[in-house]
């Protein structure tokens, strides 16, 4: 039975790099926001949030029309963090576990150092184990840092034949495994947002912290969906 391992700890600056925006559009006036946005006209209605603090990092949006008329619904981030396994020595693969729900028009998108998912489909994962972590899995040297981009994303809108849409997105962990595809029980690892230089001095204060503090593990447990990407 194959697992998934991961443990966090995550550490935000004061002013961050990160591209962070949510937009919400009825009846052809938009609404912007950062972590959230809605808009409510003539019976149409849009919702989008972000949630970027703490693990599952997610976003979703929800549109609903009626009747039938113009709305639409978008959430995106992306952001530089860095990112460092430990528990072993060498090297080994990581591979991103998102996970997705979909209806309607609804899309959401996940990418991690390179790799990316669309979900377009009810209940679509990324959390594939075997042959798919060898091929889309990229390599990491445990203690050693290094800088990913992360992003999550989700989009909807309402038209004639749907009359609401909605989808949502989630990291929810990482499949670690030794070169040869093996799974790392005792693996964890810390992913910690880049900050602006200004907040340069606060992220050494967070990553002297966390290095000073054990690492707990945490183990999720429960079936896994087929890779389902369209």
């Amino acid at each position: 039975m194959f697992r998934l391992f991961f443990s966090l700890s995550f550490a935000l600056g004061v002013a961050t790099a990160a591209t962070i925006i949510t937009t919400a559009t009825c009846d052809g006036v938009t609404t912007t926001g950062i972590t959230d946005a809605n808009c409510d006209s003539d019976g149409s209605t849009a919702n989008a949030t972000l949630g970027i603090t703490t693990l599952p990092f997610g976003a979703g949006v929800l549109v609903t029309s009626s009747p039938p008329g113009s709305a639409s619904a978008s959430a995106n981030f992306s952001g530089d963090y860095v990112f460092t396994v430990f528990g072993g020595n060498g090297g080994g693969l990581f591979y991103p576990c998102f996970r997705a729900n979909s209806f309607g028009s609804g899309v959401g998108h996940g990418a991690f150092d390179g790799t990316s998912f669309t979900f377009a489909t009810a209940q679509s994962s990324s959390c594939g184990v075997g042959t798919v972590l060898l091929v889309l899995s990229n390599a990491f040297t445990f203690g050693v840092p290094q800088i990913v981009l992360f992003g999550v994303g989700a989009t909807a809108a309402t038209s004639v034949s749907d009359f609401e849409s909605g989808a949502d997105v989630s990291l929810i962990g990482f499949f670690l495994a030794d070169t040869s595809g093996n799974l790392l029980p005792n693996a964890t690892f810390t992913l910690v947002e880049i900050p602006e230089s200004s907040s340069w001095s606060s992220l050494g204060i967070g990553l002297a912290f966390f290095l000073a503090v054990p690492i707990c593990r945490v183990r999720f447990r429960g079936g896994f969906h087929r890779r389902d990407l369209r």
